[in-house]
């Protein structure tokens, strides 16, 4: 600990004031001397001079008179350093209490982030499960209905064939009943028809085919209605099979000739049309024999034509005969091709 210095004794007043001594730090300042001006008045003795007064010399150091008699930059100022020592223990004290309620805001702050998440987790957990079991259920939906689209579908199929084996049976059944049928195409009708004329017309164009036929052998003939009826198709209903063959044989030995069947060999007004005979044949095998001759000209088959309700194909002179029976044969056909 420090030896505390004592200041220096002061001088005794005089008579003219109270003396003041000097501060013991720092120099001391020239004292100010008060006396009554007058032009011929001299100047008192140094002895004689009156001190300063502690206050004003006080006001003019800036200081207090009590904290210059007793002070002295020496020595130790132990109410400052008291007083630093309380002002960081203070601030101290603040930091701590600051960052003390920080870490109570964040632990709050973590406590309702982690309730939070705690809420949405359940909520999320019982979403899950619904969506769970709602999963398990429309896999059971699921599996009842492949069941009974499996179910379904054979029974498709079984249907299929089974209407299948009804068209053939429906087309035999057709095919029978126009076995003597033939058709006429291209032949132009005039203002005024009748089966009386239609009738005369056909036996003039088997005269033309050279095959003799009576009125007797016919039992019904009549034209299709159609958009253009002038122009429309005559079906023919022949007594027997025999002579529908017969005409159709000698229609196409005709049409090997140097001219084809026309209208100017009927005798018919107006510029030479040419005529087909054919058979009739049903809706089905219309159409199968369509696709036949679409067929013979994408693949270059040379023969494509229709005998007693059937269809054949010959892809060149004296090469196997092809039947046609349905689509299917068609496709297999062009697989081996």
């Amino acid at each position: 600990m420090p030896l505390r210095r004592t200041p220096p004794a002061s001088p005794a007043p005089t008579a003219a004031g109270p003396a003041l001594t000097a501060p013991a730090c720092g120099p001391a300042p020239e004292p100010i001397i008060e006396s009554t001006p007058g032009p011929s008045a001299a100047p008192a003795p140094a002895a004689a001079r009156p001190l300063l007064s502690m206050t004003a010399l006080a006001n003019t150091l800036g200081v207090s008179a009590v904290h210059g008699l007793h002070s002295c930059s020496s020595e130790p100022n132990l109410s400052d350093s008291f007083n630093v020592t309380q002002r960081k223990r203070k601030r101290s004290d603040c930091i701590e209490d600051t960052l003390n309620c920080f870490m109570d805001e964040m632990k709050q702050m973590f406590k309702d982030f982690t309730e939070e998440q705690d809420r949405k987790y359940n909520r999320l957990c019982n979403t899950v499960e619904d969506i769970r079991t709602s999963l398990d259920l429309m896999a059971e939906k699921h599996v009842a209905l492949q069941v009974k689209v499996e179910k379904l579908e054979a029974e498709r199929k079984a249907d299929c064939v089974y209407i299948r084996s009804l068209e053939d049976r429906l087309d035999y059944l057709e095919k029978n009943s126009r076995s003597t049928h033939l058709e006429i195409r291209n032949i132009p009708a005039p203002s005024a028809e009748s089966k009386t004329t239609l009738l005369d017309t056909f036996i003039n164009t088997a005269k033309v085919l050279k095959v003799p036929l009576q009125h007797n052998d016919i039992k019904d003939i009549f034209r299709i209605n159609t958009k253009k009826s002038t122009n429309s198709t005559i079906i023919v209903n022949l007594a027997s099979v025999l002579h529908k063959e017969k005409i159709i044989t000698s229609f196409r030995q005709f049409n090997k000739g140097v001219a084809r069947l026309t209208t100017e060999h009927l005798h018919i007004s107006g510029p030479p049309t040419p005529i087909y005979i054919s058979e009739n044949l049903t809706a089905k095998m219309k159409k199968l024999f369509y696709l036949a001759r679409e067929f013979a000209k994408a693949n270059e088959f040379k023969f494509c034509w229709v005998s007693h309700g059937k269809v054949f194909l010959r892809k060149k002179e004296n090469a196997p005969l092809i039947r046609v029976a349905n689509d299917d044969d068609l496709i297999k056909l062009q697989d081996k091709i």
